[in-house]
């Protein structure tokens, strides 16, 4: 079931809402996402489930369009720079709508889709600078 647009935005305004009332954010750590990270996180979840999801299913499953999660995913991306997933939203996607995309939608899907795959995630947000970070080899 596809999830109506005003409840992506919750998570936003609970965050929002505790930085105005001052509520202290966690520590960073490697396990903790940085505020920047968090954010772009949350702005590639809510483009994901706005421009994505109709496709590729609200939890990466695919519906008419091929999965983004599992471990066939996760295996093919592993051992690439994040550019390699970068340049395929940013060359092909959405699909009905090429091209659409605002180059920090793209920046955003992808830290979106790394994080929910467990994959490397470059150090702060995923820019352009960024965007040949190797990961580590196991």
């Amino acid at each position: 079931m596809r999830r109506a647009p005003a409840l992506l935005l919750l998570p936003l305004l609970a965050s929002l809402s505790a930085v105005a009332t001052g509520t202290p954010t966690p520590a960073t750590s490697p396990a903790v996402p940085t505020s920047a990270q968090g954010e772009q996180f949350q702005r590639g979840e809510t483009t994901y489930f706005l421009a994505c999801a109709i496709c590729h299913g609200d939890r990466l499953e695919g519906v008419s369009a091929p999965g983004l999660g599992g471990e066939d995913f996760r295996a093919l991306y592993r051992m690439l720079p994040p550019r390699a997933l970068h340049d395929l939203i940013r060359d092909t996607m959405p699909d009905d709508r090429r091209g659409t995309l605002s180059a920090q939608e793209v920046l955003d899907v992808t830290a979106y889709l790394l994080r929910e795959n467990d994959l490397p995630i470059p150090d702060g947000e995923v820019r352009p600078d960024t965007l040949d970070h190797t990961p580590p080899t196991p």
